[in-house]
């Protein structure tokens, strides 16, 4: 094989400015052009591209982009006169880019532990967030770092492509170079750490790197995402716990005056601890029980002594899986009575779960032999488990109130412990109840699990200003926006501001008119799914990708779960506009995030008994106009018709499946689930297929 340079009559500036560089290659006794543009290719990648066409042999790629390199080199530097700045090259990983002028405090940020995430900020302020499993539509997603090098590196590369497709920015712009970027710690994955920062330059400018552990990062997203950072000279107090971390698994720290320090690392594991006892529970693990102990072993459980640890086997060959135990076992405490007899084994699980059990995982004996007498020994197992958790925490936390002398302002709870609503109502309640002496304001933020971490790593370098940024829409528009028209056509739907707008809604959920001209009704009141505007971040739904309801039956709540697939005791968490919330709970608790769990006032179960758990608690969203003017205005609507401006709200996605974000996910939602009604696609209203819908065509 021969090749010759073109005749490259152009200055190299002009040739570069092109972006593209012209070679003649002799192949098979014929001369076949080559076009090569090193600002997107490799000379490698151009080479193998090449030889794919020609059926060269692997061989001669080597040879030929080490030639393709040298030539350009040596035509450059022929013709090489004094250049601009924006004509000299600069290397971004394989890619020859132009240098750029400073475009301000702009970060990325990454976390690669499972809930793995990528966030954008500019000057403090987050611009967009990407839970990777809504772009990959796998639960709890994280790039398999036990996959073949060149799989883990496409992950990756198809989630920073998503970023630079989609992510915008507030004044319009796209991100493409940053100037600095983070990675998060995640466990013993330093290597493929480091090796991130290759896979992001590849797509990305970064100036400079750096590192942020796991609890720093919770904590700063926890702090930074609060009202209370705005006023430095307040003392606030943050409380990040969760089952592990590179840094610890309980940690707390003050920020006061412009600081902000980690002052104690406990030697607890609380995470692990609740989440352990899941595998007692065949209805929250969907395992039996025999899976992870022998409850025929009456060696062991005939033991008198009850100090003793059982161990439980396939506890971490199913990891993934018990990333839900933990959220289904909260409610499912709700089911069960607790048992005195079991506190004590509860209280030594939590205290020591970290010390008596290095490398690998066991419960006290009392714990099991409970599990294994009976199915209302599981139940009480959970409901047990739960109160001492609450307590168990809360007394930690009274405990460095005090030790604080009383200097505390404020107090942010985060990591993923948080997410256990029961106990933030037990802290609120605490708190508010004056009996600590002085009432601290209290925030849980709306992603203190794992997926807000990245939030938190941007934050590490540049703290957001003043003034609150509302996070829980940071999320992505739907991946195939561009098709909904179309999706719309051929599925004869009708917009909605053409039908009367959140009225019309309203109606049709409240079983009004709308809804009774609608044929093969196959129920009193209809269940539409809503998704609007861009995704939520973080596990909640929050109206954005919600399944929607009015909660005035207790058939509408099974409807929700039948549809969702989910256990018998899971709850359906309503969402309450600010005006009702003194209606529904007797006190306004602000919970925009689903954060809080309060009692429902007696007389609204009656009424709308889908509102509240098995307890009576409601994780509820509060609502007000600041935080979503358009469901704010239809929880109001509702309320003329039924009331109550309240709605029963669960999230939008399938089972075992991320919340949805893509619009053809949703409309074969709709023809598969025979309790799902209707789908609101941004102003588009589907309607399930079925004869002579009065909806008509577009």
């Amino acid at each position: 094989m021969k090749w010759h340079c073109a005749a490259l009559a152009l200055l190299p500036a002009v040739v570069e400015s092109a972006g593209k560089v012209n070679f003649t290659i002799e192949v098979k006794q014929k001369l076949v052009p080559l076009s090569w543009d090193p600002s997107v290719e490799s000379a490698m990648v151009a080479a193998r591209r090449f030889a794919s066409q020609h059926d060269l042999q692997s061989g001669s790629v080597w040879a030929l982009a080490e030639e393709m390199g040298l030539n350009r080199a040596w035509t450059a530097a022929k013709h090489r006169q004094s250049p601009e700045v924006t004509e000299m090259p600069v290397h971004v990983g394989s890619r020859v880019r132009s240098p750029e002028l400073p475009t301000g405090q702009s970060v990325i940020s990454l976390y690669l532990g499972h809930d793995s995430g990528i966030t954008v900020s500019q000057y403090g302020r987050i611009q967009c967030v990407l839970e990777l499993e809504r772009y990959f539509n796998i639960r709890y997603f994280r790039p398999n770092v036990s996959s073949p090098a060149d799989r883990y590196q496409g992950e990756w590369h198809k989630a920073l492509r998503a970023v630079e497709k989609h992510c915008e920015y507030e004044d319009g712009q796209k991100p493409s170079k940053f100037t600095d970027g983070v990675i998060v710690f995640a466990g013993d994955f330093e290597c493929y750490q480091l090796w991130l920062r290759g896979v992001v330059t590849m797509i990305f400018t970064v100036e400079r790197w750096h590192m942020v552990d796991h609890h720093e990062a919770h904590a700063l997203m926890g702090y930074y995402s609060s009202p209370f950072h705005s006023n430095p000279s307040r003392t606030t107090m943050v409380l990040s716990y969760d089952g592990a971390g590179n840094d610890g698994s309980f940690n707390v720290y003050v920020a006061s005056k412009g600081k902000f320090q980690r002052i104690a690392q406990l030697a607890y594991s609380l995470g692990n601890a609740y989440d352990v006892v899941g595998v007692l529970l065949p209805e929250v693990s969907g395992h039996p029980l025999t899976d992870f102990v022998d409850c025929n072993d009456t060696d062991v459980l005939n033991t008198s002594s009850n100090a003793k640890v059982v161990r439980v086997g396939a506890y971490y060959e199913k990891a993934y899986q018990k990333l839900s135990w933990a959220g289904k076992m909260m409610g499912y405490s709700a089911v069960g009575e607790v048992r005195e007899d079991l506190r004590e084994s509860m209280r030594f699980l939590l205290e020591e779960c970290r010390a008596f059990i290095p490398g690998g995982m066991g419960l006290p004996l009392p714990i099991v032999r409970a599990a294994c007498e009976s199915l209302d020994g599981q139940r009480a197992v959970a409901a047990t488990m739960q109160s001492e958790f609450e307590e168990f925490f809360l007394s930690r936390l009274e405990a460095f109130l005090r030790f604080l002398g009383g200097k505390v302002d404020s107090i942010v709870l985060t990591g993923g412990c948080a997410l256990n609503v029961l106990t933030n109502q037990v802290v609120h309640d605490k708190l508010s109840s004056g009996k600590t002496g002085r009432d601290p304001d209290f925030f849980v933020p709306m992603a203190p699990n794992d997926s807000g971490l990245t939030v938190g790593g941007v934050w590490s370098v540049v703290p957001p200003p003043p003034g609150e940024q509302h996070l829980q829409y940071r999320g992505f528009p739907l991946w195939d926006l561009e098709l909904l028209p179309h999706m719309a056509r051929s599925h004869g739907a009708r917009r909605l501001s053409k039908l009367g707008g959140i009225d019309y809604l309203a109606e049709l959920l409240a079983g009004g008119p709308a809804w009774q001209r609608y044929p093969n009704r196959t129920a009193d009141k209809p269940i539409i799914a809503v998704v609007r505007g861009r995704q939520e971040f973080g596990p909640r739904a929050l109206g954005h990708r919600s399944l929607l309801a009015v909660p005035d039956s207790e058939e509408m709540r099974d409807r929700m779960n039948r549809l969702k697939a989910r256990a018998w005791y899971r709850p359906v968490a309503p969402m309450v506009a600010d005006e009702a919330m003194v209606q529904v709970f007797g006190r306004a608790v602000h919970s925009p995030y689903m954060t809080m769990a309060p009692q429902v006032l007696p007389e609204i179960r009656k009424q709308f008994p889908a509102m509240a758990h098995l307890d009576g608690t409601a994780r509820h969203q509060s609502v007000s106009e600041g935080d979503e003017p358009w469901i704010h205005a239809l929880l109001l609507a509702v309320g003329r018709l039924t009331g109550l401006a309240a709605l029963i709200n669960t999230s939008f996605n399938s089972k075992g499946k991320p919340i949805v974000n893509r619009a053809r996910e949703c409309l074969k939602m709709l023809d598969e689930l025979p309790d799902l009604d209707f789908v609101l696609i941004e102003d588009y209203l589907f309607a399930k297929r079925r004869p002579r819908s009065p909806l008509g065509t577009a």
